[in-house]
């Protein structure tokens, strides 16, 4: 297998493992998380649906990246909300008036420098993730098919 394929490969299962992750520690305490969004700075104001769309957002990027033919744009879709959580991060950090719940967080007891550091690199981990996977190859055959 070509460095570039397993460079690919290896970043997308981590990937894989971090959507997969996050949905399922908000699946399992979805009360408390529910609560955090609902109390959260900025998040409030998008209402009650908000936690069921970003559970909904983290079991489609795993299925996305799951599916060979759908993996490409799974790496987008995960660079999207990646940049759109390392922002609200950002912006958290310099301009909120307070900072609130850990409920975006990887692990609830995280803190919020130590995420935004974590979603820096995650960040640049799909970034050479897409890139790898643009110019990644499909593996040699060993049977050469020919019709007559």
């Amino acid at each position: 297998m070509r460095t570039k394929n397993l460079i690919a490969e290896i970043i997308i299962f981590l990937l894989i493992l971090l959507w997969a992750y996050t949905f399922a520690s908000k699946v399992l305490d979805f009360d408390t998380f529910n609560r955090q969004i609902k109390g959260a700075y900025l998040l409030s104001s998008l209402g009650s649906p908000l936690p069921y769309i970003l559970q909904l957002l983290h079991l489609s990027l795993v299925v996305l990246l799951i599916k060979k033919s759908w993996r490409k744009i799974g790496l987008i879709a995960s660079l999207s909300v990646l940049l759109i959580y390392t922002g609200y991060l950002i912006y958290i950090l310099k301009f909120a008036p307070s900072i609130p719940c850990s409920c975006i967080s990887l692990y609830s007891g995280l803190l919020w420098d130590d995420q935004l550091l974590i979603n820096l690199a995650v960040l640049v981990l799909n970034i050479i993730g897409l890139i790898m996977f643009s110019f990644k190859r499909p593996p040699h055959s060993s049977h050469i098919q020919t019709t007559y």
